[in-house]
C-alpha cells in the first residue's frame, strides 16, 4: 500500500474542512507535503482559511487512518485520490468531487459514455417497463456504462437491466464498503462485480447509511456521468436532487414524462415543463438528444480528407479517435502524454481542417 494513502486519508479526516478548502493547497503540495510543511509556509502558498491551517497542524487521529489502511488491504479495496491521473476526470470537473474514492472492483473510471439512470424507489408497473425498454435498446453500445445508486426501486431495475444486456454498470454507495444497504441487494452487488461493474463510495468502513450521506452520494451518480436519466420521481424526490445536481455541473438531463395524474411522475413532468430536462420517450430519444447514435462513416467525405498529409502528431491524435467515441482533452492528455499546450494546438489545427469536432465539455470527436 501506497504511503501516500495515509496522507490522503488524513486529508478526508480533518474536522470542518472540506474539499473545496484543500483544492489550492493541493496545487502547490502533496498530502504528505501538507501535513510536513511549517503551517506560514502552507498559508504564504495557498489562499486558505486560518480553520484549515489549524486543522491540518491539530491532526492526531493517525489510529483511525491506520485501521482504514488495515480495512482497505484487508478487501483488496482500490482507492482513487483526486490528483491520480485515473481518478474519473468527469467527477473531477466538480467543484465538491471527493478527494478520495474508495472502489470493490477494478474498472476504467474513465470510460467512452457514462449514463445515470435514476428514479424513485416505489416506482410503478409503467416505470419499470420503461427502464427495461430504455436499456434494451442500449445492449448494442458496449462501452457504455450504466451508474445508479442500488436503492430499491428504478436504481435496482437500472442495475439489473444493465447486467441483463452485457452493459457495465457502478453502484454508487451512501456507506463504507463494509455493508451494502439495503441488504437485500447483495446478491446483485456480487453479480455487478462479477460482470465488470464496480462499488464506488467515498465513505470509509464503518459509516453508516445516514441520511445526509444520500444527497452526497447523488452528486457522485451526477458528475461522475455525462448525462442523467430521472424515470420516476415525485416532487421532492433524491432523484431530483441528482437532476439538479447534474445540471449544476453542466451535464444534460433527460426525463421520462409519465402520466400527468401520477405523482410518481409529477417531478419529471416538473423537470420537463420548467426545460430542466429534455423528455424522452425511447433508447432512440436518448441517443439522438446525447449525440451518441452510432453513424455510418461518410466514404466520400473520407476519400476528400484523406488528401492531407497529417503529421506524426496529427496521427496519434486521430488513431486515439479512430474509434468514433468522444473523448475528453483530459483523456487524451493521458493517453499522449503531451502538455496541455502542445495537446490543444494539435487539436485546434485538425478542428480547423474540419477532421475532428470539438464538442460541448472539452471533448472531441472524428468526423
Amino acid at each position: 500500500m501506497s504511503c501516500s494513502l495515509k496522507y490522503q486519508l488524513a486529508l478526508t479526516l480533518l474536522k470542518g474542512v472540506g474539499v473545496t478548502s484543500l483544492r489550492p493547497l493541493l496545487e502547490h503540495f502533496s498530502p504528505e507535503a501538507i501535513f510536513n510543511t511549517a503551517t506560514d509556509e502552507l498559508a504564504e502558498k495557498a489562499l486558505v482559511s486560518p480553520h484549515c491551517i489549524q486543522a491540518i497542524a491539530n491532526f492526531k487521529d493517525w489510529n483511525r487512518v491506520e485501521k482504514e489502511i488495515q480495512f482497505i488491504e484487508a478487501h483488496h479495496i482500490n482507492t482513487y485520490f483526486i490528483t491520480d491521473t485515473a481518478y474519473p476526470y468527469r467527477l473531477k470537473d466538480c467543484n465538491d468531487a471527493p478527494l478520495l474514492l474508495f472502489t470493490k472492483g477494478k474498472p476504467n473510471l474513465n470510460p467512452p459514455k457514462t449514463l445515470a439512470v435514476v428514479g424513485t424507489r416505489s416506482n410503478s408497473v409503467l416505470g419499470k417497463k420503461f427502464t427495461e425498454e430504455i436499456l434494451a435498446g442500449l445492449q448494442s453500445y458496449s462501452e457504455m456504462v450504466i451508474v445508479s445508486g442500488l436503492a430499491a426501486g428504478i436504481d435496482t431495475i437500472a442495475h439489473e437491466e444493465a447486467l441483463r444486456n452485457k452493459l457495465t454498470t457502478w453502484a454508487v454507495l451512501a456507506h463504507g464498503l463494509d455493508r451494502i444497504y439495503p441488504s437485500i441487494n447483495r446478491r446483485l452487488a456480487l453479480a455487478i462485480l462479477d460482470q465488470g461493474g464496480c462499488l464506488i463510495t467515498e465513505c470509509r468502513h464503518g459509516e453508516e447509511p445516514d441520511r445526509y450521506l444520500f444527497p452526497r452520494r447523488n452528486r457522485i451518480v451526477a458528475g461522475i456521468s455525462d448525462a442523467t436519466l430521472v424515470i420516476e420521481s415525485n416532487l421532492k424526490g433524491g432523484s431530483l436532487i441528482t437532476a439538479n445536481l447534474a445540471l449544476s455541473y453542466g451535464r444534460s438531463v433527460l426525463a421520462m414524462p409519465g402520466r400527468v395524474t401520477d405523482v410518481k411522475s409529477s417531478g419529471c413532468l416538473e423537470l420537463i415543463k420548467t426545460q430542466k430536462a429534455q423528455l424522452i420517450t425511447s433508447a432512440a430519444d436518448l441517443l439522438l438528444w446525447l449525440n451518441w447514435a452510432k453513424q455510418e462513416p461518410n466514404k466520400s467525405v473520407g476519400a476528400k480528407k484523406s488528401d492531407r498529409i497529417f503529421t506524426e502528431e496529427e496521427k496519434i491524435v486521430l488513431a486515439f479517435l479512430e474509434d468514433g467515441d468522444e473523448k475528453h482533452m483530459e483523456v487524451l492528455l493521458q493517453l499522449t502524454g503531451w502538455s496541455p499546450t502542445h495537446l490543444a494546438a494539435v487539436l485546434l489545427d485538425l478542428s480547423l481542417a474540419d477532421h475532428i469536432v470539438s464538442l460541448p465539455g472539452n471533448k472531441y470527436q472524428l468526423i
